[in-house]
């Protein structure tokens, strides 16, 4: 054999070794791209997760703080009601008092 044959024959298998390496990128890399999406989505799903977690704990909180804030305001308001009746309730019975006294001084 001459030199141009082992030449050839050198650049043909250079060649397939070539050809293999890049069908093995081939079906290497998209696996490897996929792995890494799947890995950022897996990533992100999980920060948003937290956050919306988080966000309905504030709601929750702030919820919680309203009911409080209504409680106080009508128990406040009860209470202001309650004070007024028994104003009402005081002036009726010194009313009433007037009224018998003026009464006993008619008779």
């Amino acid at each position: 054999m001459e030199t141009k044959e082992y030449i050839l024959i050198a650049l043909s298998v250079g060649q397939l070794f070539i050809m293999a390496i890049g069908f093995y990128r081939m079906f290497r890399d998209p696996d490897e791209k996929a792995e890494r999406d799947i890995s950022n989505l897996k990533e992100g799903c999980s920060l948003k997760h937290s956050r919306i977690d988080e966000v309905i704990t504030e709601m929750r909180d702030k919820f919680k703080s309203i009911d409080n804030s209504l409680l106080m305001i009508k128990e406040n308001d009860i209470k202001h009601i309650e004070q007024e009746m028994r104003r009402m309730s005081d002036l009726q019975t010194r009313i009433l008092t007037i009224l018998e006294y003026e009464e006993k001084k008619k008779s």
